[in-house]
């Protein structure tokens, strides 16, 4: 299956079918991305997987929480 390119979410310009292959989600091209910061928001919570009782913490896996931002139309 091969992507193609679409406009961006905020400048319009098309977004290059390789980067939406790549992030197929993706709303923004490069420079958009870069001046927002980023399209989402990730969020990381380590996963305490050690026994009930147990002083010891073992955080060999995290939940990852990703949320889009909002976008502002430019």
């Amino acid at each position: 299956m091969t992507a193609t390119s679409r406009p961006c979410a905020t400048c319009g310009k098309m977004i290059p079918a390789e980067r939406v292959e790549l992030l197929p989600d993706t709303r923004l091209c490069v420079e958009c991305s870069a001046q927002v910061g980023g399209e989402f928001d990730v969020k990381l919570t380590p996963q305490n997987l050690s026994k009930a009782g147990s002083m010891k913490k073992n955080y060999s896996s995290f939940e990852i929480e990703k949320t889009r931002r909002d976008l502002k139309r430019g």
